[in-house]
């Protein structure tokens, strides 16, 4: 008897760890599929154009097709998050046993919002300077992420910039803090030791986030900060703290960051200290506020 249960609950572990992985394997889809269908349209729209004009040359038509589809990428990040937002904000909803909407009053205080956006921001810092300082390290590796940036539009694009800010942090939220961690906390459901239990289940929904971004060099830092909202998600039972703090570190890599980084020295020593300094204090605040809400639930006053 206990033989048939151990199998049972290895299966279920085994099927909920599968539905974990799920959610971003349909991120990945549905980022190629968007990819594939833009470059079916301007690759048509390029060839009627191109006919029209009497262009032949095969590799004039194809030097055209690349400056289209370079000169596009905004819009399909766009396109991308806007049916991300969609799909996962359903899948949230019915498939993360229909969450009762929270209203924000009641979830936010003065307190916590600072504390979010404090979380958010030093996240932000800290995974800047871990980028400037990995320049150091494996300097082509980051040259070739950078590029990659730069032809998305981060940070110039209008298109993107309002997509990275505003409807990313809701729909990756949605879908890694959200869907993700649902599963994830099936996984361990069963576990004796709940703090153990979530924090395997927030390895893997930051797992999850990190693999999301498809490049070594981006999904090495979120996967920390995926790590942080997870926390922010768990400590205030709640997805619009981590919303918040996503959309804070987002904000902070497009506005302010470059500000700091601009009038401190320029080396890897400094680089590499902003960033444990950072990080630290994001584990500062996450340690502070978590013991003050342990007291307010034993109540204990503070």
């Amino acid at each position: 008897m206990e033989n048939t249960k151990s199998k049972d609950g290895f299966w279920k572990r085994a099927g909920w760890t599968g539905m974990t992985v799920l959610p971003v394997a349909a991120s990945l889809a549905l980022q190629i599929l968007i990819l594939v269908a833009f470059m079916i349209v301007i690759s048509i729209a390029v060839g009627i154009v191109s006919g029209a004009k009497g262009i032949q040359s095969v590799d004039q038509i194809e030097q055209k097709l690349t400056e289209v589809l370079t000169d596009s990428q905004s819009l399909i990040l766009l396109a991308y998050h806007v049916a991300a937002l969609g799909i996962f904000g359903l899948w949230y909803y019915f498939g993360a046993g229909r969450p009762k909407p929270q209203n924000p009053g009641r979830v936010f205080s003065a307190r916590k919002v600072l504390v979010t956006v404090l979380m958010g921001g030093f996240m932000c810092i800290s995974g800047t300077a871990y980028l400037l300082s990995a320049e150091y390290i494996v300097p082509d590796m980051i040259r070739e992420y950078e590029e990659m940036v730069e032809i998305s539009g981060l940070g110039v694009d209008p298109v993107a910039i309002f997509t990275s800010i505003f409807i990313a942090p809701i729909g990756e939220e949605f879908l890694c803090r959200g869907i993700t961690f649902h599963y994830a906390d099936k996984v361990v459901r069963n576990m004796a030791n709940r703090k153990a239990a979530f924090w395997i289940a927030n390895v893997l929904q930051a797992l999850m986030f990190a693999i999301m971004h498809a490049n070594l060099v981006q999904g090495s830092y979120t996967f920390f900060m995926g790590l942080g909202l997870g926390w922010l998600r768990k400590r205030y039972d709640s997805l619009y703290p981590s919303m918040l703090a996503h959309f804070t570190i987002n904000f902070s890599s497009t506005f302010l960051a470059g500000f700091l980084f601009y009038v401190i020295p320029e080396t890897f020593a400094v680089y590499l200290a902003v960033m444990l300094i950072g990080a630290g204090i994001v584990v500062a605040l996450a340690t502070f506020e978590g013991r003050r809400m342990e007291r307010l639930g034993s109540g204990q006053t503070t």
